[in-house]
């Protein structure tokens, strides 16, 4: 896969054009996806609920421990190769922040509302920056001192934006740590942690008196930083928070909503074109599938698939992608992270299948009506609104939609397509979970 083209109107040849990865790496792959998410294989016969693992002390600390040691030797693997002589190529680079990726999702039980508290839409660091090494000898002192934990550098992954390492021990939950190196980064640490405890301002105003303004920089992003760690650590153990970057209100409602998924759908799919090269579906008469699986489907399916998705109602402006395109998205679940087949899962990573998929908007709605949703347009009033929050919500004809329940609306956002066709989340079932989400918290 090359590197990340810019966005381009529809083309029915162009767009979903075939991409894979390069089949050197498929070895490799392979073997840090076992590490990293079949550590704990050789006890799946044993676990056929949830209360198998919650009620079993034995089971369940062989299970973590398990999981947790393979995990902690495919990050080993990729710190290895991130430290040796050879730079990564864009490819190389893409896979294995995959794979840190699918340790990070099943830290946090594949739940994206709160991989979203990670995620701050920046650029993440060069694996090259000068604090890795500092991180990494971290990362094992901990592990050592920890043996049944497992923490996880962020500069790895795609979407860990806050914090230096992702720490999960299977008695005490997850917790985010920071790691500062040098003389004058602990002296700030130390006086930040003084500052909040005492909010003495006499002090931080002689600090910066004393330490200068690149020192007041420093705290200030320090400062930063510990609101931001706080704030997920807030999140994720009460379901409520302010982010203190944009200001917005969090509400994760209980009790937990279970949205149906399509992957069994995407399996059969997948199986069939085994058998005949090829093979389509429709979920939820709106979410469009196309698998191609041999050589000559491969090169052209996706023109085919444009086409009869066009022919089927289909605009320009409705949302299509691959399904490799989630190894570009971070806050999609990597092809490691699906509920497939493994050979169905490096079949599309290395080529041997392609997954086209779209949502068919004018279907979605209808859809929706079927259940007894409602569903508008904006005024022109509440379009205002929604640009002034910085929100961008999909346009159908140039309009905003809204869709509702008669008493709660929800604003359709591109997140619910990343989620429907990254996250293999029914369309329609997502829809009604967030609506019925609002209701509990309002």
């Amino acid at each position: 896969m090359g590197k990340k083209n810019r966005k381009v109107k529809y083309d029915v040849v162009e767009t979903l054009r075939f991409k894979s990865f390069p089949p050197e790496y498929e070895e490799l792959t392979k073997n840090l996806y076992t590490k990293a998410c079949k550590g704990s294989e050789h006890l799946w016969n044993q676990i056929n609920t949830v209360d198998d693992l919650r009620n079993n002390k034995e089971l369940k600390d062989d299970f973590y421990t398990s999981a947790n040691k393979g995990m902690k030797s495919a990050q080993d693997e990729i710190v290895s190769i991130v430290q040796s002589k050879d730079k990564l190529d864009f490819s190389k680079e893409l896979l294995l922040r995959g794979i840190a990726d699918a340790i990070a999702w099943q830290l946090l039980g594949h739940q994206l509302c709160h991989a979203r508290r990670f995620f701050k839409s920046i650029k993440q660091p060069d694996l090259y920056n000068c604090n890795f090494d500092s991180v990494v000898f971290a990362a094992k002192d901990n592990d050592e001192k920890k043996p049944s934990s497992i923490s996880l550098i962020s500069d790895l992954t795609s979407f860990i934006q806050v914090g230096d390492l992702l720490i999960c021990d299977p008695k005490k939950g997850i917790t985010i740590a920071e790691v500062k190196e040098g003389v004058m980064n602990a002296k700030i640490g130390d006086f930040m942690k003084f500052y909040m405890e005492s909010q003495c301002d006499r002090a931080l105003y002689y600090f910066a008196e004393k330490e200068g303004d690149k020192a007041v920089k420093q705290l200030q992003r320090m400062f930063r930083q510990a609101s931001r760690m706080s704030h997920v650590s807030t999140v994720m153990s009460t379901g409520q928070g302010v982010d203190p970057d944009t200001k917005e209100t969090i509400n994760i409602p209980e009790p937990f909503f279970e949205i149906e998924s399509w992957d069994d759908r995407l399996v059969n799919t997948l199986n069939e074109a085994d058998k005949k090269g090829w093979a389509i579906d429709v979920i939820d008469n709106c979410v469009f599938l196309g698998v191609y699986a041999s050589e000559e489907a491969r090169m052209g399916g996706h023109i085919i698939f444009n086409s009869w998705f066009d022919n089927s109602g289909g605009t320009p402006e409705c949302p299509r992608a691959l399904l490799i395109d989630s190894m570009r998205n971070p806050l999609a679940l990597p092809v490691f992270s699906r509920n497939l087949p493994d050979n169905h899962k490096f079949d599309v990573l290395f080529g041997r299948k392609q997954v086209c998929m779209a949502i068919c908007i004018e279907s979605l709605l209808k859809e929706c009506e079927k259940v007894g949703l409602s569903v508008r347009f904006a005024t022109n009033k509440e379009r205002g609104r929604l640009d002034k929050t910085g929100n961008r919500p999909y346009k159908h004809k140039g309009k905003a939609i809204f869709i509702g329940n008669g008493k709660t609306e929800v604003v359709l956002m591109d997140g619910i397509f990343l989620r429907v066709m990254h996250h293999g989340q029914s369309p329609i079932s997502l829809i009604k979970m967030m609506i019925d989400g609002m209701d509990k918290t309002t």
